[in-house]
């Protein structure tokens, strides 16, 4: 009587799947593509989003219901260096300087997100 387990051939096709898996993953995962910052998109309860581009140093001040948000803009990144919160969260985001990055104010419902020149990749796509 003969026990089962694996035959030579399971070996093959399970080596197989796997060099494919792994040049699938090598050829399509780049991780810097899309990735650099080309503007900020700011989105603000009740109005139009409106874009900035992240070139030369400057300062943007939105006002919103709870007070002033103070965003600073450098060449290639952005962030909320002031907001009217209790707790921080929007300056906690610290530099956004990839596409996707984001920061939020929620007592002035304010969204600052950085976009790339092309999406980038994240769980969604996959």
């Amino acid at each position: 009587m003969r026990v089962p387990g694996l035959r030579w051939g399971d070996a093959v096709i399970a080596a197989t799947g796997a060099g494919l898996v792994v040049t699938a993953f090598i050829l399509a995962w780049n991780p810097d593509a899309g990735t650099e910052a080309r503007s900020l998109v700011i989105t603000q309860a009740g109005e139009p989003a409106r874009r900035e581009p992240l070139e030369g140093p400057r300062e943007l001040r939105l006002q919103g219901p709870a007070g002033t948000t103070r965003v600073e803009i450098e060449t290639g990144r952005a962030r909320c260096a002031e907001s009217p919160g209790t707790q921080n969260i929007c300056e906690g985001a610290g530099w956004l300087s990839t596409h996707g990055d984001m920061a939020i104010s929620l007592p002035n419902r304010l969204t600052l997100r950085v976009e790339g020149a092309e999406p980038a990749w994240d769980s969604i796509h996959y």
